[in-house]
C-alpha cells in the first residue's frame, strides 16, 4: 500500500520569489510530463517525517512537498498513515533516546533533535552578535570576535530545549563551515589567535604548500586549512611571539608554548568533550589527510601523508581524526553538564563539514545520488565509488560511509535572478514560463555560459555582461534563458565529474536552497541532464543531517540514512 506525506508548513517566512509548489521532475517525453509527481520508486527509501512532539517544540524544519512513498501495510497500520500520528505514537514514550545536530554557519547557528527512527523532534536557532568590524575574510567580525560567539550561541541552543528534550539526549554532533581554522593552546584550549575564517586566504603560504603538495592537492588552495596553519607558523614563529600582522587585532594573538590547531566544529565539540585534538576526516580534508589512506583493508582509518608530517608544525595537528558518525569523547566539561541533566550517558560523535552535513540531510547514500545547493551560488556533490581530487579544476572527495562525495562549486547560481528580478516579478514570470511548458521545448536555446564548469571560471562582472549582452524582448523569455544557463552549467559539471573518473552518473538529484523551491527550474535542470529525476530535498537543515550523524555513532551504524526496518522496530 503507499500513504501520503501530509505537507507541513514553515513557520518561518519564505521568499516569496521561491515560493512556488515544490514538485519533481523525472524523466518525460514532454515538458508538461516533467512537472508530474516524483516516481515513488525514486524517492529516498525511508520515509522523512517532521512534525510536533507533546511536551517538545513544535517543529517544522522545512515545507516538505506531498510525497508517495512506498510503504508496506502492516507498518502502516501500526504508524498509522501520518506523520503526525507517529509523532503523536513517539510522543507516548518520553524516555525514548534523542539525538542532536549542532550545525554552525557564518551567520547563526542551528540545533535539531532527532529520536530513534530519525524523526525531527525539536529545533532550536540562535545568532551571532551585531558585526562590528570588516575583518580579514570579508565576514565581518561579531562583537567579542568569532570564537565568543561560537560559545555562546552553543550554549544558547542547548539552554533554549526543554528540559524534557535535554534529559533524553544520549549524542551530540556537531558540524562547521569547511576551511575555518584556530589555533589553540593545547593544555586548555584556549584560542590565541582569531580563527581564521573558510574564505580567508593566505597567499604567502601558496608557493610553500605547491612546493610538497601533490599537484592537485586540496590544500593548495590559499583558503586551506593546511595554508592557513603554515602561515600562522612563520608569522608567529611557530608561535613563540605574537603577530605582527596589521589585520591582527591587538592583544588577540598571543605567544604560546603549546599551539593546536582545530577546525571549527573541532573546537565547538571541545567545549563538550574537552579533549584537544580530535577532528574528523571532512573537517581535515583542507588539512592534507587523506582518509584513503589506511591501515589494511579498512579505508576509513584514514592518516596523514608522510608529506606533511615532515613540516614544522605537524605537531600542531588533530591526530585523532575519525570517521563522521563514530564516538569521538564524553560530555564532560562543566558548561556541557550544566546543559545536560544526564550528561554522563551523552556521548559526542564525531561530526563533518556543513555542505556535508546538508548532503546527509537528504538522506540518501547509493552511487548516483546527487545533492544540488541552488543558493546564490551552486554547489554540488555527487556519490561514488572512487575518488576524484583535482584542486585546479575546483573539484574534491569526502569520505562518508564508506564512499566518496565528489563534488565542486560554481559561483554562478541565485544571484543572477536577484540582479535583474524582484520577488514579484520572479513569480509572475515563472508561472507564465509554466503554464507555457507545453507549448514549447522547455530549455532555452540561449546559452549565456557556454562550456563553463565548476571552479568559479567567471567574475560576477563578466557573467553579469554576458547576460546583458544578449536580453530578448520578453522578460519571462529571458528569466527562461538564466535558468536553462544555469542549468546547463550543472549538467555539465555532474558530466565532468564522471569524465574525471566518478563511478556513477547521476541518477536522482535533490536539491537544497532558495533554488528548491522553483519547481520550474527543477524542471529545466531535469531536462538539461537527460531526463534524471530532480526534486526538492525533504530536508535541507544542514543540523538534521548533524542528527543523523549523532544518531548513527549511539546506535553503532554504519550509514546515518534510517532504514524502513529501523524505524518499524
Amino acid at each position: 500500500s503507499r500513504t501520503r506525506l501530509p505537507t507541513l508548513m514553515l513557520a518561518r517566512a519564505v521568499l516569496a520569489s521561491l515560493a512556488v509548489a515544490p514538485t519533481a521532475s523525472s524523466p518525460a517525453s514532454s515538458p508538461r510530463a516533467a512537472l508530474a509527481s516524483p516516481d515513488p520508486r525514486r524517492v529516498p527509501g525511508s520515509r522523512p517525517r517532521l512534525g510536533a512532539r507533546l511536551g517538545t517544540v513544535v517543529l517544522a524544519i522545512d515545507r516538505v512537498s506531498t510525497l508517495r512513498v512506498r510503504r508496506a501495510a502492516s507498518g502502516a497500520a501500526r504508524r498509522g498513515a501520518s506523520a503526525m500520528s507517529a509523532a503523536a505514537a513517539s510522543a507516548s514514550a518520553p524516555e525514548s533516546p534523542l539525538f542532536l545536530g549542532l550545525d554552525f554557519g557564518t551567520s547563526g547557528a542551528r540545533c535539531v533533535a532527532v529520536d530513534a527512527r530519525g524523526d525531527a523532534v525539536a529545533e532550536t536557532s540562535a545568532k551571532y552578535p551585531p558585526i562590528v568590524d570588516g575583518g580579514k575574510g570579508g565576514d565581518g567580525i561579531p562583537r567579542g570576535g568569532w570564537a565568543e560567539a561560537w560559545r555562546g550561541a552553543l550554549w544558547s541552543l542547548l539552554d533554549d530545549l526543554p528540559v524534557n528534550v535535554r534529559e533524553r539526549v544520549v549524542s551530540v554532533a556537531v558540524d562547521g563551515t569547511s576551511g575555518t581554522a584556530l589555533v589553540v593552546n593545547g593544555d586548555d584550549g584556549t584560542v590565541v589567535y582569531p580563527p581564521m575564517l573558510y574564505n580567508e586566504k593566505r597567499d604567502d603560504a601558496v608557493d610553500a604548500i605547491a612546493g610538497v603538495a601533490p599537484e592537485g592537492h586540496t590544500t593548495r588552495s590559499a583558503s586551506s586549512a593546511l595554508c592557513k596553519l603554515h602561515s600562522w607558523w612563520f608569522e608567529t614563529e611557530g608561535g613563540k611571539k605574537a603577530s605582527a600582522n596589521a589585520a591582527v587585532p591587538p592583544g588577540e594573538s598571543v605567544p604560546v608554548a603549546n599551539p593546536k590547531l582545530l577546525h571549527h566544529a573541532d573546537w565547538v565539540a571541545y567545549l563538550l568533550h574537552g579533549v584537544v585534538g580530535v577532528t574528523d576526516h571532512n573537517n581535515a580534508l583542507k588539512l592534507g589527510f587523506d582518509p584513503g589512506l589506511g591501515n589494511g583493508e579498512n579505508e576509513r582509518t584514514g592518516a596523514y601523508p608522510d608529506w606533511i608530517l615532515r613540516q614544522p608544525y605537524a605537531a600542531m595537528l588533530p591526530m585523532t581524526c575519525l570517521a563522521p558518525g563514530t564516538v569521538a569523547g564524553a560530555c564532560v566539561t562543566t558548561e556541557a553538564k550544566k546543559r545536560f541533566p544526564n550528561a554522563e550517558r551523552v556521548r559526542v560523535v564525531a561530526g563533518t563539514t556543513d555542505s556535508v552535513a546538508a548532503f546527509a540531510a537528504a538522506r540518501c547514500s547509493d552511487c548516483g545520488d546527487c545533492v544540488t545547493s541552488l543558493g546564490s551560488s551552486l554547489a554540488l556533490k555527487l556519490v561514488s565509488e572512487t575518488r576524484v581530487d583535482d584542486a585546479a579544476a575546483g573539484v574534491y572527495s569526502h569520505r562518508l560511509c564508506g564512499k566518496w562525495l565528489v563534488g565542486g562549486a560554481s559561483n554562478l547560481g541565485g544571484w543572477l535572478l536577484r540582479s535583474h528580478f524582484d520577488d514579484d516579478e520572479l513569480v509572475k514570470l515563472t508561472a507564465e514560463l509554466r503554464d507555457d511548458a507545453a507549448k514549447k521545448t522547455i530549455l532555452s536555446e540561449r546559452d549565456y555560459f557556454p562550456g563553463v564548469l565548476m571552479g568559479f571560471g567567471l567574475s560576477v562582472e563578466e557573467a553579469t555582461k554576458r547576460l546583458c549582452s544578449d536580453r530578448p524582448e520578453s522578460d519571462a523569455e529571458f528569466l527562461r534563458a538564466i535558468l536553462s544557463s544555469v542549468a546547463r552549467v550543472e549538467a555539465r559539471s555532474y558530466d565532468t565529474l564522471v569524465s574525471m573518473g566518478a563511478s556513477h552518473a547521476p541518477k536522482r538529484v535533490f536539491t537544497a536552497g532558495g533554488g528548491a523551491r522553483n519547481d520550474f527550474w527543477s524542471s529545466l535542470r531535469s531536462e538539461a541532464m537527460g531526463g534524471v529525476f530532480v526534486a526538492k530535498s525533504p530536508f535541507t537543515e544542514a543540523a538534521y543531517g548533524t542528527a543523523l550523524l549523532a544518531r548513527m555513532g549511539h546506535y553503532g551504524y554504519d550509514t546515518y540514512v534510517p532504514s524502513p526496518e529501523e524505524e518499524d522496530a
